[in-house]
This record gives structure tokens, C-alpha cells and sequence, in this order.
């Protein structure tokens, strides 16, 4: 897909939360995109727990850990004041309407990051399992994945 043809797509999903402009939001899509684009370079192990997950996430190389570590701080900033990111996709946009609900943490470990995700609520660790399927597949396929709508628990209309 062209780059005309795929703002074409972008410019007609609705953005729940609307679109970010601002410069910490594009910083946050730089990491983001750097990220897809070195895909191959990314390993990532999920641990199921039953109130929700805890994810290992590392590179290959020193620069590319700390960009990994760069952006998953930006994303816990823009988690914790609300403030979502790829708000076309229901998936992410239900993360953030329901973020009160749902625990995150993560600390740095050698060459990554683990983040573990949890709620008390059956439906945000449904919603939490449909996020780290999504982080598998943009680990796995890059930018073909970040094109689209990610899996979302069955309870999830839009």
C-alpha cells in the first residue's frame, strides 16, 4: 500500500480520543514507528497470570533496548494521564476508557523491558490478553500489523 493510499485509510478511521499532535505524542509515534520498523530485532515472552499478564520484551542491540524502554515509559505516561494513542483502533481506545481499571507496571531488565498487566475485573483481563496478542503481532510483523484493527475480547463492540 502506497503511503497516499494508506493515509487515505488512516484519514477515514475515527479517532475516539482524537488525534494527537502535540510534540510529546509525536515523539511517542517516533519510538512507536522505530520500533515496527526494527520488528525482527525484537523478542517478546508473555506469562499468563490469572489476574493478567507479565511480558518480557527485549532487543538485540543496547540502542534499540533503550528506544524499547523509551517508549514504553511514554506510553505508561500517556496510560496514566489518559491520553491514548491509536485511539481508531476499539482495542486501544478501550484500554484507555478503562485504564482505572487495570494495573500496569514495568521495570527496565537487561536489553528490554517487563511490564505486567493486571485487573480484578474477568472483562479488562480478557481486554488485557487482546493487548498482548496485539504487541505479539507488531513484535512478529512490524508495520503490517500496526496497520490494523487489533484482536478484541468477545464483550468489546467498538
Amino acid at each position: 500500500m502506497s503511503n497516499t493510499e494508506q493515509n487515505t485509510v488512516e484519514s477515514h478511521r475515527p479517532y475516539k480520543h482524537g488525534r494527537g499532535s502535540d510534540e510529546q505524542h509525536k515523539q511517542d509515534q517516533a519510538l512507536f514507528s522505530h520500533l515496527l520498523e526494527f520488528h525482527q530485532q525484537l523478542q517478546r515472552h508473555t506469562t499468563r497470570l490469572p489476574n493478567g499478564i507479565c511480558a518480557t520484551t527485549t532487543a538485540t542491540t543496547p540502542e534499540l533496548a533503550k528506544i524499547l524502554q523509551a517508549h514504553v515509559v511514554g506510553m505508561q505516561k500517556r496510560f496514566d494521564m489518559g491520553r491514548a494513542i491509536r485511539s481508531w483502533d476499539p482495542l486501544f481506545a478501550a484500554l484507555f476508557e478503562y485504564k482505572d481499571q487495570i494495573t500496569m507496571t514495568y521495570r527496565a531488565v537487561k536489553m528490554g523491558v517487563e511490564a505486567t498487566l493486571t485487573s480484578d475485573d474477568p472483562k479488562m483481563i480478557a481486554l488485557i490478553h487482546a493487548h498482548d496478542a496485539t504487541l505479539h503481532g507488531f513484535v512478529d510483523r512490524g508495520f503490517a500489523a500496526g496497520r490494523e484493527e487489533s484482536p478484541k475480547p468477545d464483550w468489546l463492540t467498538d
